[in-house]
């Protein structure tokens, strides 16, 4: 007799095209730590009051779908969950062709005349490439920079390669890496998916269908693995002795993100002080029942917010300074897959963020300030894309 085994359950997401219709086709298998997504029923019993004394009628109500997806943060390997959270697609990053911009290699900055950074799409924290730069700089070309400063003439990086010679580049493409994806000020997209776990030693297949995601947890340990779990909540769940997904796309092969290999940076200015980080994007559901269905008709998506902690090294005030004066500020987070500025990545963007509490450890080593803030949504800097949080991710095309 054969017994079902995690080794050999594969969890499959595609994204619908009707709510809680199954595309069949296609989707994408997943890496995973856990997925427990599982139906779950409203139930109800009798308040009767009976002769006998015994409980006689109970009953199932409206199927809830319920589960928590957790996973280690790769490049590419998620795209599904970040739109979904994020009520968005990925778009491709912007493109600037054939100009022609002054680099001076003190000043780290690239300066276009008369201007036109803000025309071509370039935002702030924006990772960047130059590319049909020749010589004496043709060491520039494939160069991942962020921009942590930007005006419509000037970017300003700190990721500016050695040996390079001030002057002009002539007839040369700059390209935001990869693609992005933000939280849009106005026509957000309400997507659903098809989840379906595939118990392949026992010819088992479960698909849930209408899933929508809530609460997305982040964690960024000192010396550990980047991980997130994400709340699952969908309208049916489908029962079979065969694939229901069929022909999805292989796991990706993508290293998995470590904070350790990443740059938090405040301001445009990096932190090497940071001990931890985490995040909470936060995405209300409401499933309300209607009479004469055990399935809801619809899974209401409310108000996003993203809220979260930040750990470091007590040095000076420069930090709880802003927590004090309430001074607004943004933060960029930038992770790579490996130990090199040329590694996959992936950025995460808070234009808008506010401390909100402010705690110092006591004891004989180190002492830790611990920081909670909130991410504001981002309504007037338009060198930053107007939302609450950016995504940049360099294997999304």
């Amino acid at each position: 007799m054969a017994f079902a085994t995690g080794v050999a359950k594969q969890v499959v997401i595609a994204e619908e095209v009707t709510e809680n219709v199954n595309p069949v086709t296609g989707g994408q298998t997943l890496r995973r730590v856990s997925s427990d997504l599982t139906l779950n029923k409203d139930s109800y019993q009798s308040n009767e009051i009976l002769v006998s004394q015994q409980l006689r009628d109970a009953r199932h109500g409206v199927r809830r779908p319920q589960g928590t997806f957790a996973g280690q943060i790769s490049p590419g390997s998620f795209t599904d969950f970040w739109q979904g959270i994020l009520r968005n697609d990925f778009a491709t990053g912007a493109v600037m062709a054939t100009i022609t911009v002054a680099l001076n290699t003190s000043a780290k900055t690239f300066t276009i005349s008369p201007g036109g950074f803000d025309a071509g799409g370039l935002k702030k924290e924006d990772v960047i490439v130059f590319s049909g730069v020749g010589s004496p700089n043709a060491a520039l070309n494939g160069v991942r920079m962020r921009i942590n400063s930007l005006t419509d003439t000037v970017i300003t990086t700190r990721d500016l390669p050695a040996g390079l010679t001030t002057g002009s580049l002539v007839g040369v493409t700059i390209t935001v890496v990869g693609s992005k994806l933000f939280m849009p000020p106005s026509g957000a997209t309400f997507k659903s998916y098809t989840v379906e776990h595939w118990f392949g030693d026992v010819s088992k297949s479960e698909a849930f269908t209408g899933v929508k995601f809530g609460q997305t947890s982040i964690a960024l340990p000192p010396t550990g693995l980047v991980t997130f779990s994400s709340q699952m909540q969908g309208m049916n769940m489908t029962p079979a002795t065969s694939r229901q997904l069929t022909s999805p796309a292989a796991q990706t092969s993508s290293s998995a993100l470590a904070a350790v290999n990443g740059v938090l940076s405040l301001n445009g200015s990096d932190l090497g002080i940071v001990t931890g980080m985490t995040m909470q994007l936060a995405g209300r559901l409401g499933a309300d029942p209607v009479v004469g269905s055990n399935i809801v008709p619809h899974i209401f998506t409310g108000t996003f917010g993203v809220t979260g902690s930040l750990t470091v090294l007590f040095q000076d005030t420069t930090i709880s300074d802003l927590f004090l004066n309430e001074t607004e500020f943004s933060t960029s987070l930038m992770l790579y897959s490996g130990a090199s500025a040329a590694s996959e990545f992936m950025r995460f963007t808070l234009p808008r963020m506010k401390l909100m509490s402010n705690q110092k450890s006591d004891g004989d080593m180190a002492l830790i300030q611990s920081f909670n803030f909130t991410a504001l949504e981002n309504v007037d800097d338009s060198r930053f894309d107007l939302s609450t949080i950016i995504v940049q991710d360099s294997l999304v095309s």
